[in-house]
């Protein structure tokens, strides 16, 4: 049985978060990304569960045109999936497109048999935290201050990512609620400036000993063309570097037809490491 719920108890998040771990160690790649995991605690999204008496099953995640769900690897090849994404998609509408986080064959399977089109492709690309390229530039770079540098920071993130449907569109509560974060670190945010006017930051995140992240770049789009950033990449590399040493990788995610990006992250030694693909009930014309 599927059901719709609102306000989820305690009980139901961690039954949820169990299924999301139990997921990712089978499959080597996590089925929703960590926007869900915030998400369980309200209800700016939808809550669909399937359930077998007092077992949560599976889960689905909606929010405005986008979907992600996961089902318990026990509770698999029982159609749990497919009723879930189909009333998600239904309730969602014609707009809503659901997540295949590492396109695996099963979730390929899963889009075909309901007769989905892959819309989406947003790219896992890696690479190793040694033989990093000399960092070069002559901006003016500080770390994060604090809740003063905020106004700015969103500013320059909305204004980079206007068209980006996940990154745009940001608030204070937005970082308030990134600030809360165990990873977050405000040696790893770093700001370039030209006098008060933020021009670009990197922010950097660790996902342990093995493995950082450029979690997002941004440049105001008037500061665009300088190579800021390409230099804010670099700096936050060398960064991770030193904090987690060269044995390390450092993972970044870019959107597939962000063809600007992806090549100047593979002049950085950047490879495509796996893809996230959104599906939905139509083809993009």
């Amino acid at each position: 049985m599927i059901e719709w719920r609102t306000g989820l108890s305690a009980e139901d998040r961690a039954r949820i978060t169990d299924i999301i771990t139990t997921a990712t160690e089978l499959d080597g790649v996590a089925p929703v990304g960590d926007q869900v995991l915030r998400e369980l605690h309200r209800d700016d999204t939808r809550h669909l569960l399937a359930v077998a008496g007092d077992a949560v099953t599976g889960y689905l995640n909606l929010g405005p045109e986008m979907a992600e769900a996961v089902v318990h690897p026990d509770a698999r090849r029982r159609g749990i999936g497919t009723e879930l994404i189909r009333t998600g998609l239904a309730a969602g509408g014609p707009q809503t497109r659901i997540w295949a986080h590492g396109d695996l064959p099963a979730a390929r399977a899963l889009a075909s048999a309901l007769g989905l089109y892959p819309v989406r492709e947003l790219l896992q690309m890696r690479r190793p935290l040694s033989d990093l390229p000399a960092m070069t530039g002559t901006h003016q770079v500080r770390t994060y201050a604090g809740p003063e540098d905020d106004a700015e920071l969103l500013r320059v993130n909305n204004a980079a990512f206007s068209w980006h449907p996940e990154q745009g569109g940001w608030t204070a509560a937005d970082i308030d609620e990134r600030r809360a974060e165990s990873w977050f670190d405000p040696a790893g945010l770093f700001l370039a400036f030209d006098g008060p006017k933020l021009l670009g930051f990197h922010w950097t995140k660790v996902h342990s000993r093995d493995l950082g992240e450029v979690y997002v770049v941004g440049v105001d789009p008037d500061a665009q063309g300088r190579g800021l950033g390409a230099e804010l990449t670099l700096l936050g590399l060398h960064h991770l570097a030193a904090r987690l040493g060269p044995e390390a990788d450092v993972t970044l995610y870019v959107e597939g037809n962000n063809t600007a990006a992806v090549k100047t992250y593979r002049r950085l030694g950047f490879v495509v490491y796996s893809a996230d693909v959104a599906y939905a009930a139509h083809a993009v014309k």
